[in-house]
């Protein structure tokens, strides 16, 4: 199971860990775990090349082999608001099809 924890503010959401291997089919051929890492890797590559945000101001973690990949920002601007509530409404549609293979989450922070 793919769990996504988004973290969030009253006024913004700041980032999100994605942990685990969703289980849908063997490795290479899932598509569940290809369609959340996708949408990962775009926010991450988004908030530096669309947003504007600098490297140094953004945190992130990655790790193919155990399913992980975490995203924090210090900095957040319109753009990474927008980004981030691309990612959410990407995952709330993964749900509608594969909700036994992927959990969302919301944490205040």
């Amino acid at each position: 199971m793919i769990t996504v924890s988004v973290y969030k503010t009253k006024e913004e959401i700041s980032g999100f860990i994605v942990e685990g291997h969703s289980g849908y089919a063997e490795e290479g051929m899932d598509i569940v775990c290809a369609s959340v890492s996708i949408l990962s890797y775009t926010v991450l590559n988004s908030i530096n090349l669309v947003a504007g945000i600098e490297p140094e101001d953004i945190s992130y973690e990655v790790d193919e082999n155990i399913g992980l990949m975490s995203v924090r920002t210090l900095k957040n601007n319109d753009k990474t608001d927008v980004i981030y509530r691309s990612f959410v409404v990407g995952i709330e549609l993964l749900l509608e099809d594969y909700s036994q293979y992927i959990t969302l989450k919301f944490e205040e922070v």
